[in-house]
């Protein structure tokens, strides 16, 4: 059966997996809990032990991700050097989350770096391009 625990390691709340597929069936129970975690103002979410993660499982951590930057908590994500790094999905993750290879390099990161880690999305993505339609006219004869 899968289990997430979460484990409080120097005023940061760890939430842990114990198993290697994260899917819908326990996206609810991610999102419940990291939104629980508001008051911790650090949070960590292990996937390290994880070698998939689907669609609605990321959706989860994404909608927790915004509500707790909203609220100025600082999420971070542990994840595995092997699947999930050389994974498509990864470049992905990075964008929206700081991402670590281990619980104890993160945990040192908020603790010693919280302000670069709370701002590291608004300085490392590029600025939004606005895409014009242009009117295209065809000529037929």
């Amino acid at each position: 059966m899968n289990s997430i625990h979460r484990i409080l390691r120097n005023g940061v709340a760890i939430e842990s997996f114990d198993f290697t597929r994260a899917t819908i069936n326990d996206a609810e129970e991610i999102k419940d809990n990291l939104l629980d975690d508001i008051n911790f103002n650090k949070i960590i979410v292990d996937l390290s032990n994880c070698n998939y993660i689907d669609s609605t499982f990321l959706r989860a951590l994404i909608f927790a991700h915004r509500i707790l930057k909203h609220q100025n908590c600082t999420m971070v994500l542990v994840i595995s050097e092997t699947f999930l790094s050389r994974s498509f999905i990864y470049k992905e993750i990075s964008s929206i989350f700081r991402v670590y290879h281990s619980i104890s390099e993160a945990v040192d990161a908020l603790n010693t770096n919280c302000e670069q880690v709370a701002n590291y999305n608004s300085i490392s993505r590029k600025e939004t391009v606005k895409i014009v339609q242009m009117p295209v006219q065809l000529n037929v004869e």
